[in-house]
């Protein structure tokens, strides 16, 4: 058997008690060293030079005594045992030596007990010893961690803070406690905290260790970015006993690095951004208009005789205007659109998802004017003006180094026809944008000038082929181009907003038409007026159609508005109200081109409307008895289930009108029955009771 070795200092008169407790040792188990003393000055040079295990003193011997032994190994030595093995200590001097510090006690009689005593006193010393060192252990790492400039947080299995140093209390603005007993989520914000909750404390847990960046909530709950890591520390079991966490503030890092992006992606004098941010830009807005189907335009603009500034003026010159010129840049074009400097006295401007590709003359027009007033410099009134050129993606190309490339071509045949000017990367193109922005303009005159006209096409009863309404139409007569068609003013008069006062227009002419004809003796007909997108919208649409009502006095259940699918259902939450507003002054509703959009019972059921419109496209095919007579059958059920009247748009033929007559479609408009014709033709058509309205001439 394995003996253990020991070294002992006996505290012994008798050199032979001394011997017989060695020999009682080794019966036990133990291998011994040792040595005796029996006065205080031996004993306390042994304790200096042989550091003993454990101390074995007799109780009473002659001139020094077991207590006075006692004092001296706890005043030098404290952590080692002390064991009274005596033949004359009693049990209350005893229990007065345990209380002095003595570790056991074993009685000379009995010295089987000794080997047991001394096994367990070094097992316990050892224990003592270990906690000890562990403790020095843990007050050392403390130390670095109040010292660490680092958060750094303990937080048991359940994510209570156990503990947070300095640092982390400075960081989160905690008292002086570490917020001990608070929930660990509590320091970060909400979107982060669910990420530690949900990825960084699992991730810790399987295989030990997280790490990322995160967010910490400081004082006042501002927001810290910090790189942070998460680790599991696990027992023998497996099971989680702790979480620690270490961050490092990285608020000075995402400055510099924001700085670093900011020099790599700006323009140090403009604070424009670079051609590198431009194309970045570009790629995004050429992702969106490849999704969206709307175009965007590349403008370039050089300053007209830059070089005359630099020349002329002093050092700062130059610079001062290209400043100058930026903020101007800065205040012309739209929220979500890019300026940028190029280099030298060369600027771009990115104008992303337009209407059309046209547009971008408004752009560069806008420009123009922002140069227009003179630039104060070093006392004196200086006039810039500049050169344009612009690319439309996908057009003139689907690339930004393309898009580019040509937009500066575009830009240097301006400079070199004389400069001062704006020019399409295709020329044709520069023609079609003036010959719109031209009829925007006539259009803003053309109500003034009495050139537009409200035309009406009948709408027939399919089951006995009488009138019993009309849609009204806007038209447009030049003076000088003659009739433009609708299909060329309309979207511009959406663009420009004068879709507006042209609607109203329609309106109010119509209304007073109806009861034109009421006061004439025509039979009472009812008036569908179409509805822009922008006219719904606007805050005042349904003031505007009360106006139309009184100022006219039809009876309201007489008008109907035609609405698209796509103005209904785009956010309802904001067309509901509208509706049942003009539903509650009697206005009826028409769903105008069903079956081309949303069309389903979902939102049908919801709305307050009165009539669908079936739409041309399928009218047009119905007699083929294929998918779209299908289609428009279904929408005749559909509807009538709901109680709706349905109107079929585009009734060309026979064959059409009387497919739609057989499956119960209430009515129908189209060429088979008229055309829009001038209120007079469509009166006369009225009264004489005739399916079909023969013209001479139509619009």
């Amino acid at each position: 058997m394995d003996r253990t070795p020991v070294h002992l200092l006996f505290v012994e008169d008798s050199e032979l008690d001394a011997e017989l407790s060695v020999r009682a040792l080794e019966q036990g188990g133990f291998d011994v060293s040792w040595e005796r003393v029996q006065a205080e000055s031996d004993l306390k040079q042994a304790l200096q030079s042989s550091n003993p295990q454990a101390v074995l003193s007799d109780f009473s011997m002659p001139g020094f005594d077991g207590i006075q032994a006692l004092r001296v190994v706890r005043e030098m030595s404290p952590g080692v045992p002390f064991i009274f093995v005596s033949g004359t200590i009693g049990e209350e001097c005893a229990i007065d030596a345990i209380r002095l510090g003595a570790t056991d006690y074993v009685l000379k009689n009995n010295m089987r007990r000794l080997g047991t005593t001394v096994r367990r006193a070094l097992s316990e010393s050892a224990e003592r010893e270990r906690i000890r060192l562990a403790e020095e252990e843990r007050a050392r790492l403390v130390k670095v961690l109040e010292a660490t400039s680092d958060y750094v947080g303990i937080s048991d299995p359940d994510g209570k803070i156990i503990y947070m140093n300095e640092a982390g209390r400075k960081l989160t603005g905690a008292p002086e406690s570490g917020d001990v007993g608070k929930s660990v989520i509590d320091i970060y914000p909400q979107w982060v905290s669910e990420r530690v909750d949900g990825e960084g404390q699992p991730g810790a847990a399987h295989p030990g260790l997280w790490q990322g960046e995160s967010v910490l909530l400081g004082a006042g709950g501002t927001q810290i970015p910090v790189s942070q890591v998460i680790i599991a520390h696990n027992g023998p079991d497996g099971d989680t006993r702790f979480f620690s966490t270490i961050a490092r503030d990285m608020r000075e890092r995402k400055a510099y690095e924001a700085r670093l992006q900011h020099f790599a992606n700006y323009d140090s004098l403009t604070s424009l951004p670079n051609r590198t941010l431009l194309g970045d830009r570009a790629l995004q807005a050429i992702a969106h208009a490849r999704r969206s189907g709307r175009p965007a335009a590349l403008l370039v603009l050089n300053l007209d005789r830059f070089k005359l500034v630099n020349e002329s003026g002093s050092h700062g010159a130059g610079d001062a205007l290209l400043k100058r010129v930026a903020d101007r840049l800065r205040g012309v074009v739209r929220e979500g659109d890019t300026i940028a400097r190029l280099g030298a006295d060369t600027f771009a401007v990115l104008a992303a998802d337009l209407a059309r590709p046209d547009d971008a003359l408004a752009v560069a027009r806008k420009i123009q004017e922002a140069m227009s007033p003179s630039f104060g410099l070093e006392g004196r009134d200086l006039h810039v003006t500049v050169s344009l050129g612009a690319s439309i993606y996908p057009r003139d190309g689907e690339e930004f180094d393309i898009l580019l490339r040509n937009a500066e071509a575009a830009m240097h045949r301006v400079k070199a026809e004389g400069r001062n000017g704006f020019q399409f990367y295709a020329a044709a193109m520069t023609r079609e944008a003036t010959d719109r922005v031209e009829l925007e303009n006539e259009l803003r005159l053309a109500l003034g000038r009495n050139e537009l006209e409200v035309h009406y096409q009948p709408q027939v009863d399919l089951s006995d082929g009488r009138t019993v309404g009309v849609e009204a139409l806007i038209r447009w007569r030049h003076r000088e181009r003659g009739w433009i068609p609708p299909v060329q003013f309309i979207p511009v008069a959406e663009d420009c907003d004068l879709i507006h006062p042209l609607g109203e227009f329609a309106l109010v002419q119509s209304c007073g038409q109806i009861r034109a004809w009421d006061q004439a003796g025509l039979a009472e007909l009812r008036l569908a007026v179409n509805v822009s997108a922008q006219q719904f919208r606007s805050p005042d649409f349904v003031e505007a159609v009360t106006r139309a009502l009184l100022a006219t006095e039809l009876e309201p259940g007489r008008l109907e508005l035609e609405l698209t699918e796509s103005v209904l259902v785009d956010n309802r939450d904001e067309a509901l109200p509208i509706l049942k507003r003009l539903k509650a002054l009697g206005v009826q509703i028409a769903v105008d081109d069903f079956g081309t959009g949303y069309s389903s019972l979902s939102y049908l059921s919801r709305l307050p409307i009165d009539c669908l419109k079936i739409d041309r496209s399928f009218v047009s095919r119905v007699h083929e008895r294929g998918h779209d007579a299908a289609i428009a059958q279904a929408v005749i059920t559909l509807a009538h289930s709901l109680g709706l009247r349905v109107i079929a748009e585009g009734v060309e033929t026979d064959a059409q009108r009387e497919f739609l007559r057989s499956h119960a479609c209430n009515l129908g408009q189209g060429y088979l029955f008229s055309r829009p014709a001038r209120p007079e033709a469509i009166a006369r058509h009225v009264a004489a009771g005739s399916p079909r309205l023969e013209l001479d001439s139509v619009v």
